[in-house]
């Protein structure tokens, strides 16, 4: 099958917001031998992998440079929303601009025409981001949001308060707009649980919606034999998200000082990118490590005592939880956390989200080693069994096929 993949920054193994889409090229290139041809944008964020090439025909990347606040990237969508380019490719598919106006390059543009015009495609796959530039394209085509965009924005909407409300008010009804007029034009959807499938087929039944999990490289991630950093937790993820900054900041105030009490020398690390201000200041508190961009979590996942994830806004799977679990830590998350994993609390590892249950939790898993390599051997056998990137391609390729099938039959 020839597959053009549609990316919204450049697929690398080392960079979260792409590492599906290199990992599902890689696997769909290996174990079925598709011809794939890759373009994508690259930011200042992602990390160039001259690794991708070796499984996919890879257009050079579209550079763009996204505004990190976000009034800044406010500015941009609304400056290219009023483009006459941008305006005039919307009212041939009969749709509103929206908050992915972000995405919006007339370059883009030009260069998927080209392909289009100068190869013959029996299918094409993209992210949510820069699904724009698939609608009007008329062959079987697939869009991978990953989550109910929607939702997550309608979470903020309702934490929000004054100004912030308002704002998060808006995107959470263009989202929706956005969602409802946009993946039901492809043959697929994917999503990576089913309460995504869910959220997204009660907005709009028309959307053709699959679960397909992310994955986790079990080579890569996998138990190292090295000195535990006793007693030590590791939180991993985006620390400019927020998600991410909103959870750290309840976790901070609610449930890490009953940990401290319990147990003072505990020290707490925050290991990712982009760290926002609130989360640096946090590092005032001598217990607590922030680290900010490093070339490789594992270490820090592998000499901990545990992997925490105290999430309390969100959608869709959680990588780093996944990628935890194939270290053979022990995992202390939330039901978002823990939101489509299909692993048993108790015994692959720990679910609540009462803050003085987690507390209590995580005490009592530093004070029973034994009961932490369990858990931690537990979640590794999870993972190997469901969420190895072959498997989740041999799903892919299978909707792949359904998709182009289907659209034939039309």
């Amino acid at each position: 099958m020839r597959i053009l993949v549609l990316c919204n920054d450049f697929p690398s193994p080392s960079f979260s917001d792409t590492l599906p889409v290199f990992y599902l090229i890689k696997h769909l290139s290996l174990l079925y031998h598709h011809e794939i041809t890759l373009v994508s944008f690259l930011s200042d964020d992602a990390r160039y992998s001259s690794e991708t090439a070796n499984f996919c025909s890879v257009e050079t990347p579209i550079k763009i440079q996204m505004p990190k606040s976000t009034y800044g990237q406010l500015f941009r969508t609304v400056k290219n929303m009023l483009s006459m380019g941008n305006l005039s490719a919307k009212a041939k598919a009969g749709l509103h601009p929206n908050l992915l106006d972000l995405y919006y390059s007339p370059q883009m543009v030009r260069k998927v025409q080209s392909l289009l015009q100068k190869n013959k495609f029996d299918l094409v796959y993209c992210t949510r981001a820069v699904a724009n530039y698939a609608l009007n394209i008329s062959l079987p085509k697939v869009v991978q949001p990953y989550d109910a965009v929607y939702d997550w924005h309608r979470q903020l909407y309702l934490r929000g308060k004054g100004v912030e409300k308002l704002i998060y008010g808006i995107s959470y009804k263009m989202t929706s707009l956005y969602e409802r007029e946009v993946y039901r034009r492809f043959d697929a959807c994917l999503v990576v649980t089913q309460r995504d499938k869910d959220l997204l087929t009660s907005l709009c039944p028309q959307i053709n919606c699959a679960v397909l999990p992310n994955g986790v490289d079990t080579e890569y991630f996998s138990p190292m034999d090295v000195q535990e950093e006793f007693p030590s937790l590791v939180f991993v993820a985006d620390m400019s998200a927020l998600p991410t900054v909103h959870s750290i900041l309840d976790f901070y105030d609610t449930t890490y000082p009953l940990i401290r009490e319990e147990v003072p020398q505990v020290r707490l690390y925050l290991v990712g990118r982009n760290p926002a201000r609130e989360i640096t200041n946090l590092a005032r508190d001598h217990s607590v490590v922030v680290t900010g961009y490093v070339d490789s979590v594992q270490p820090y996942i592998a000499k901990s005592s545990m992997f925490i994830a105290p999430l309390i806004l969100g959608t869709g799977i959680k990588n780093k939880v996944l990628e935890a679990m194939a270290m053979g830590k022990c995992v202390v998350t939330t039901s978002i956390g823990a939101q489509g994993i299909n692993a048993v609390s108790g015994e692959d590892l720990i679910i609540t989200d009462d803050p003085k249950e987690f507390a209590a939790w995580v005490i009592k898993l530093l004070r029973d080693k034994q009961l932490r390599k369990k858990l931690g051997d537990n979640a590794r056998m999870i993972i190997e069994g469901e969420y190895s990137w072959k498997k989740i391609a041999e799903r892919l390729d299978r909707i792949f096929g359904e998709a182009v099938t289907g659209h034939k039959k039309r």
